[in-house]
């Protein structure tokens, strides 16, 4: 374990979910303005060959890291903001367990993932949809 690599490594899980590549070298260049971005890229793939993290890739074009924890979870995705959001799914589970097992199918992994909006982003869509309407 270099020096280098356990910083990539803390930083990561300083930094806690959803991180980005960009993001995760800021993190180490504050800290160390020799480490390169390809070390952070390098390392970063690393953490996840060994299974402590995950892509997840929303469909945005931007490709981020989130752990991998033993607690299933989803993510509500804000097409306008780009924010991610965790939220539980363990009633889910039962039911996608059992709709596997009634179509004989043995699943290995899932992710749930659902776009929209953000309560914040609603909220600015609304302000604009009222200023628009005083306007007429």
């Amino acid at each position: 374990m270099t020096p280098q690599r356990e910083l990539v490594f803390r930083a990561f899980f300083e930094l806690g979910d959803h991180v980005t590549v960009d993001e995760l070298y800021d993190k180490v260049k504050e800290k160390d303005k020799s480490v390169g971005y390809s070390t952070v890229w390098r390392n970063l793939k690393l953490i996840c060959k060994v299974g402590l993290a995950e892509e997840v890739n929303i469909g945005d074009g931007v490709t981020r890291y989130d752990r991998v924890t033993q607690v299933p979870h989803g993510h509500f995705f804000c097409v306008e903001c780009k924010s991610l959001t965790e939220f539980s799914v363990d009633q889910i589970v039962g039911v996608l367990a059992q709709s596997a097992n009634d179509h004989k199918f043995v699943p290995e992994a899932f992710k749930i993932e659902i776009r929209g909006l953000c309560q914040q982003c609603q909220n600015k869509k609304t302000s604009l949809n009222t200023k628009e309407e005083v306007r007429d």
